[in-house]
């Protein structure tokens, strides 16, 4: 009986020590990469205490530094974040986990720290992915290497308006458990701003419903945003606030805008319901920016990257570059939303339709003369235009090259326009931005295209997809 005893107690200890350690990382990616930080996200499978181990050594033979311990709780859906500090500036390293005491030796992660200094480098950059989607254009975005992958919006296709806390979570863990997209979040830091697909329904505008009548789960969506994604730091920290950021990469900056979660659509009163009628008046203008507040943030951080002698990448999730439409109405039978205030229209999601903002943007940029070009998502193409048909400011000069990269396998659909150097509206697309810095008076960008097979894309004309410019800014 005494022998019995001891060996049921080993066969306890034994099924209770691998029961512990029985955790599992699902999903991992980095972001929030600067000089010398960079920001881990994770999920386990259920509670876990997690050490992150990271080198610059790919075998982990030398340099090798571990996290505190961080636990993953079933309140927080088993996600947790760490950032790893100290990094040295451009040097490339690769992380994994120790779960419950054990090393997992199979899950090996990679980013690379940004240059303290100027230094010349590749971003990638893309939009539009069904939910989960496995497409080889993932593939092809790992395999360039890039300093970073900028994800231009509708990172998946949840339209979510009901169960907002559930779903949130259901479609990031589909789209992080995607086998390509996974790979290559495991090997490329990422720097992610929503939009409409990905924050609500589709068109979405702060807390308005759309065309279906449907609501965007605000809150939830920025939850799951913050605690999910390794984000930069928040431009507003407070609750209830936009999700906009900025960071710096060598001499340029990158300025991504939350321009759904507080969107406001222009407001009409009047006989609006009737296509014919001319008895639809604006009453309020529409802001993308949703407040003074963060309108005058956004120009802030222009004015602060011009005086830093810093080139400007703006983030602007939808199309820029689109005929001001003022005249009228002009919306759809079934795209009109009738509010307690008036009537508002789900059919015009473009800066076209908010053109007095727009205006104000254009004018400040060419007052202050910043060095700004406008990555875009959204729109289910590749474009590129030179700043010939984007300059909206008073009489002109404030011309913005703009770059749309898409889509990566949505069915294509073109918007805006027109564009200077063509469009290429075919699935499995995504873009490539060379920036060229070598410490002078000239901050220089190589814009391309290129599909799921790796091949440089061309537009409806047959022409390359490419744009090649260069600011001034100064050393």
């Amino acid at each position: 009986m005494i022998k019995y005893s001891y060996l049921s107690f080993y066969f306890i200890f034994f099924v209770s020590y691998s029961l512990i350690n029985a955790a599992e990382v699902e999903y991992y990616w980095s972001g929030a990469v600067t000089p010398k930080s960079a920001v881990i996200s994770f999920a386990t499978d259920e509670n876990a205490r997690i050490k992150i181990q990271y080198s610059e050594s790919r075998n982990f033979k030398k340099s090798k530094r571990y996290t505190k311990i961080i636990s993953t709780k079933e309140k927080f859906h088993y996600f947790a974040k760490e950032q790893l500090i100290n990094l040295k500036p451009n040097q490339t390293y690769y992380y994994r986990f120790n779960i419950n005491g054990t090393l997992r030796k199979d899950q090996v992660g990679k980013f690379k720290t940004h240059s303290n200094k100027p230094f010349s480098y590749k971003v990638t950059m893309a939009t539009c992915a069904t939910t989960g989607s496995n497409n080889p254009v993932f593939d092809r975005i790992r395999e360039e290497n890039s300093q970073f992958y900028l994800m231009l919006g509708d990172f998946h296709y949840g339209d979510i308006y009901r169960d907002c806390e559930d779903n949130f979570l259901s479609y990031f863990r589909s789209t992080l458990g995607s086998k390509k997209q996974s790979k290559l979040y495991n090997n490329v830091s990422i720097a992610y701003m929503w939009d409409d697909h990905d924050y609500g329904p589709n068109n979405s505008a702060g807390l308005s419903p759309n065309g279906d009548g449907d609501v965007a789960c605000q809150s939830q969506a920025r939850y799951a945003y913050k605690n999910y994604v390794p984000h930069y730091p928040l431009a507003f920290q407070e609750e209830g606030k936009v999700i906009s950021q900025v960071f710096n990469v060598g001499r340029t900056t990158y300025l991504l805008t939350d321009l759904r979660s507080e969107k406001r659509r222009p407001l009409f009163q009047g006989d609006c319901e009737n296509s014919n009628s001319p008895n639809c008046k604006k009453i309020k203008e529409g802001s993308n920016f949703g407040s003074e507040e963060h309108l005058n943030w956004f120009k802030d951080q222009l004015l602060i990257a011009k005086e830093n002698n810093n080139a400007i990448v703006w983030h602007s999730s939808f199309p820029y570059l689109s005929a001001p439409d003022v005249s009228t109405f002009n919306c759809k039978q079934s795209e009109i939303i009738k509010t307690s205030k008036g009537f508002e229209c789900d059919d015009h999601d473009n800066w076209g339709w908010y053109p007095e903002e727009r205006l104000s943007i254009a004018n400040f940029i060419k007052k202050n003369n910043i060095p700004v070009c406008i990555v875009s998502g959204d729109a289910h193409m590749a474009a590129i235009d030179d700043g010939t048909n984007s300059d909206y400011a008073t009489n002109g000069g404030a011309p913005i090259p703009i770059f749309h990269a898409g889509p990566l396998d949505r069915k294509p659909s073109v918007k805006g326009g027109p564009y200077s150097h063509g469009v290429s509206g075919v699935r499995g697309q995504y873009g490539i931005m060379e920036v060229i810095d070598n410490g002078g008076d000239d901050i220089c960008f190589q814009w391309k295209v290129k599909n799921s097979k790796g091949e440089f894309v061309k537009n409806s004309e047959g022409n390359l997809l490419e744009y090649d410019f260069c600011f001034e800014v100064g050393n």
